[in-house]
C-alpha cells in the first residue's frame, strides 16, 4: 500500500471517528441549551406566578408600567376598583389625574405623585411613585402606582367628628342651664326670691346634673361596646320571667302617665343564655320608649314568643308614631324624630343606638316598625338558649375557636358543665354534654302561668 493510501485510509478513519463524535456532541449542545431555555421559561412562569399570586393577595390595588410607560401588570383590586386601566401611563393620568392634580406633577418631574378620586361611591387615593432598576444592560425605570380605599376612613372620620359635635351640643345644653340657674342665685335669687322659687330652680339644676350623669354613662358604655367590647356574664334565665318583672318595674311609670300597660306571653321555651343586665337594660329602653311616646289614655302591649330558633320580645304601641323617613335612622347615635320636643320626652340620644349594640353583641337584632300617629312596634330577637349552646358545642368539636363574647361565654360555660362530675371516669361524650346543656335549659326556666 502506498503511502498515499495510507494517508486516505487514516484521513477515512479519522472523519469515521471524529464526525459521528462531532454530530453527538453537537446534539449533546444543543439538547443541553434546550433544556436550560426550558428550565429558564419554567423559572421566568414560576416567578410571573409567584408575582401574580403576590399582587392578587394584596388588599390594594397595583398598577405597574414599564420603562416605556407601557401597562404591565395590574392586580384584581385595581381592575375592580379602577374599572378601566389605560395601556399607557399617560393615558392613566390623562383618566384619573388630571382634576387632582396628578398629571401636572409628573410633568414637573416629580418622584413622588399622590390624588384623590371619587369613583363609583368610593373614594381612592392614588401614589405615583418612579421606581428606577439597574440591570446587566444598564439602568431603566417604571412606575408603580398603588390605590388604597378611604372611603370607610372618611366616614368613620365624619362620623367621629359628628359624634364630637353632638357630645358638646348635649353636655352643653345642661351646662349652660346650670351655669345660667346658679349665676341668678348667687348674684341676686337667694336673697329676693321665694322660697319655692329657688327650690324650683335647685330642682331645675339637678334634673339636668341628673342628665349629664346619664348622658356621660351612656357615652362611657358607648365607648366600651366600640373599643373591646364589654364584658359578658352570660347565664342561662327565663326571658319571660326577666320581661314580666320589667314591666311590672315600670307600671307606675305607666300609671303616672295614663298608659295601659299589658303582658302576654305565647312561648313555652323561655330560655335564653345571655347577659341578663344587658337584656334588662334593652327591654327597659323599649318599655320606656314606648310610655314616653303614647300619649294619655294610651296603650303598650309587651309579647313574648318564639319563631323559629329565636325567641322574641315584642314592645307595641299606639302613640304618636315615627315617620317612614325617620325609621331608618332612629337607631343612630343622638338622633331624635323630633329635633324641636325632644326636651319633652327627655332621654340622650342614645338609648336605641346602645340597646342594638347590645342585642348584636348576643347575636341578636331588634326590627323596628311604625306608622305615623297610629303607633309604633319594636321587637328584640335573641337565639334561644338551646340552640346558641348547641351550635357552640359543635364548633367545640370542630376545634374552632369563638368568634364573639357570647359564644366565648358559651363555650366556657360547657368546659365548666363538661368538668362536673357526670362520669365515673370524668370523660363526657357529645351526647352526655347534648344532656347537660337540656338540664341547664330546663333549670334555667321559672315554670308560670301564662297570662
Amino acid at each position: 500500500m502506498t503511502p498515499f493510501q495510507l494517508v486516505l485510509l487514516s484521513s477515512a478513519l479519522t472523519a469515521a471517528l471524529v464526525i459521528p463524535a462531532m454530530l453527538w456532541n453537537s446534539r449533546r449542545e444543543q439538547r443541553r441549551k434546550g433544556q436550560d431555555m426550558m428550565r429558564t421559561v419554567r423559572r421566568i412562569a414560576n416567578e410571573r406566578t409567584e408575582s401574580q399570586a403576590i399582587l392578587a393577595s394584596l388588599d390594594v390595588g397595583i398598577v405597574a408600567y414599564g420603562s416605556d410607560d407601557r401597562l404591565i401588570a395590574t392586580n384584581p383590586v385595581a381592575s375592580e376598583w379602577l374599572s378601566i386601566i389605560p395601556d399607557t401611563l399617560s393615558g392613566f393620568l390623562d383618566r384619573y389625574g388630571t382634576e387632582n392634580g396628578m398629571r401636572a406633577a409628573h410633568y414637573l418631574g416629580r418622584e413622588i405623585i399622590t390624588g384623590e378620586i371619587s369613583l363609583n361611591e368610593r373614594l381612592l387615593r392614588l401614589v405615583c411613585q418612579h421606581h428606577p432598576v439597574r440591570s446587566s444592560r444598564g439602568r431603566f425605570g417604571g412606575h408603580v402606582v398603588t390605590v388604597q380605599d378611604f372611603t370607610d376612613i372618611m366616614r368613620q372620620e365624619e362620623r367621629r367628628k359628628a359624634f364630637v359635635a353632638n357630645v358638646s351640643h348635649e353636655l352643653k345644653t345642661p351646662l349652660t342651664t346650670i351655669k345660667s340657674y346658679t349665676e341668678t342665685l348667687l348674684d341676686w335669687g337667694i336673697n329676693e326670691k321665694g322660697l319655692e322659687e329657688i327650690k324650683t330652680d335647685v330642682a331645675r339644676i339637678y334634673d339636668d346634673s341628673i342628665r349629664m350623669e346619664r348622658l356621660i354613662a351612656d357615652l362611657l358604655l358607648l365607648s366600651s361596646l366600640d373599643s373591646s367590647g364589654m364584658p359578658l356574664q352570660a347565664s342561662v334565665f327565663d326571658l319571660v320571667e326577666c320581661a314580666r318583672q320589667i314591666s311590672e318595674r315600670l307600671k307606675d311609670q305607666a300609671d303616672t302617665r295614663k298608659v295601659s300597660l299589658e303582658f302576654y306571653s305565647m312561648t313555652r321555651e323561655p330560655a335564653v343564655f345571655a347577659d341578663k343586665n344587658s337584656i334588662e337594660r334593652i327591654l327597659s329602653n323599649l318599655i320606656i320608649n314606648a310610655i314616653r311616646y303614647t300619649e294619655d289614655g294610651g296603650l303598650v302591649q309587651i309579647y313574648v314568643g318564639t319563631v323559629v330558633d329565636d325567641i322574641y320580645v315584642k314592645v307595641k304601641d299606639n302613640g304618636i308614631g315615627i315617620p317612614k323617613t325617620a325609621l331608618g335612622l332612629i337607631f343612630q347615635r343622638f338622633y331624635r324624630v323630633d329635633k324641636t320636643g325632644s326636651r319633652q320626652f327627655g332621654g340622650t340620644g342614645l338609648g336605641l343606638p346602645i340597646a342594638l349594640e347590645l342585642a348584636r353583641m348576643h347575636r341578636g337584632r331588634i326590627d323596628a316598625e311604625s306608622e305615623l300617629a297610629e303607633g309604633s312596634q319594636f321587637t328584640l330577637y335573641l337565639p334561644k338558649a338551646s340552640h346558641l349552646l348547641r351550635l357552640t358545642l359543635v364548633d367545640l368539636q370542630r376545634k374552632e375557636l369563638p368568634v364573639d363574647a357570647i359564644t366565648k361565654e358559651a363555650a366556657s360555660a360547657i368546659r365548666d358543665w363538661a368538668g362536673e362530675p357526670d362520669s365515673e371516669d370524668g370523660v363526657v361524650d357529645m351526647r352526655s354534654l347534648l344532656e347537660i346543656i337540656d338540664k341547664k335549659v330546663n333549670n334555667g326556666i321559672n315554670i308560670t302561668p301564662s297570662n
